[in-house]
This record gives C-alpha cells, structure tokens and sequence, in this order.
C-alpha cells in the first residue's frame, strides 16, 4: 500500500483528544505501539520494522519518499504472533541487517472516512498528531494529491496548520540525524 502521511506537532494531548472526540463519531480508542527498526550496515535509512501491539506483531518493509507536503511510504506488511519476535529478529540479522533504533508510541487513534488520525506521545520527541491515507500502488498521481488536500483538511479542523506539520522523521528527531 501507498501510505500518505502527515504529522504534526499536537501540544497538549488532553486538549487536542477532546477536540478530535468531539468531530468524531466514533470516540477514540487507545494505542501502544513498540517498533524495533532495521538497517543495512552503513546506510542511514531504516528498512525493516517489527511493531510490537498488545496482541500481534506487525512486520513491514518500507521505503520512504518526502515532497514538501507530505511522506509517502511504501509499505509491505504481514502480522505475526507474539511468539515469532525472536525468530524475525534473527531472521533479520542472518539477512545482513543490524538493528538500528526503537521507537515507541502510546495514546489515542480514531478514524474519519479513509484517514487514520493518531494522537500520541513518542518517546524522547513529544506530541505529535499523524494522519495517514491509505491508497493502492496503482493510484494516481491525482489520488495522492487528494489525499494529500484530505489530510490538510482535517489538520486545519483540529486546530493546527501548515506551521505545525514536522517533516523530520522519527528517526531523525529520535536519533538527531
């Protein structure tokens, strides 16, 4: 899948959930994610991720791309069960990769037609408001284009703008490369 994402710093968590509780029909649910990221030797870039929730493992090979606007990931994932993490691991590093950095996100996770919004507090970096919109590998340059507007939208209608979107990634805030 195509991932659009924007992220934004969010400030107060316990104001921004109930401004976002109060646009969505849903309500929020709570989120705690653990990742494990994995490198080639000498590259900066991560490559491999093992995501860690509180019932299954979610394993994904990403690449990035950056506009000026937002980040798109291409991403291709299986999940796993708990059990498997050590396996994984190992099977990375057998590969050649070395792991590289942890990350770790806990708080809040609604969802408003096709985007993903997220509210969370990432270790070491702060708070930070991330939406994604999933698209096919097939979609058009004019699909991400409105995925991108969609995104936009809603960050203007929780109360953020343009000034607040941070296009550094984690990796970059976590490790200050």
């Amino acid at each position: 899948m195509k991932e659009i994402e924007i992220k934004a710093h969010a400030g107060n968590m316990e104001k921004m959930a109930a401004l976002i509780d109060s646009l969505s029909e849903e309500g929020h649910k709570g989120v705690k994610k653990h990742d494990l990221y994995f490198h080639r030797p000498g590259e900066v870039q991560q490559a491999l991720r093992i995501r860690r929730f509180e019932d299954h493992l979610e394993v994904t090979a990403k690449k990035q791309f950056k506009d000026c606007v937002s980040e798109e990931n291409r991403e291709y994932e299986f999940s796993a069960s708990l059990d498997e993490a050590e396996n994984l691991k190992a099977f990375f590093l057998c590969l050649g990769y070395e792991e590289y950095f942890v990350k770790e996100k806990t708080g809040f996770e609604w969802y408003f037609g096709p985007v993903h919004v997220e509210l969370l507090e990432v270790n070491g970096v702060g708070a930070f408001l991330e939406m994604e919109y999933l698209l096919d590998f097939s979609s058009s340059k004019e699909d991400v284009e409105h995925a991108q507007q969609e995104l936009y939208r809603l960050l203007h209608l929780f109360g953020l703008d343009e000034s607040d979107v941070e296009m550094k990634s984690y990796r970059e805030m976590i490790l200050g490369v």
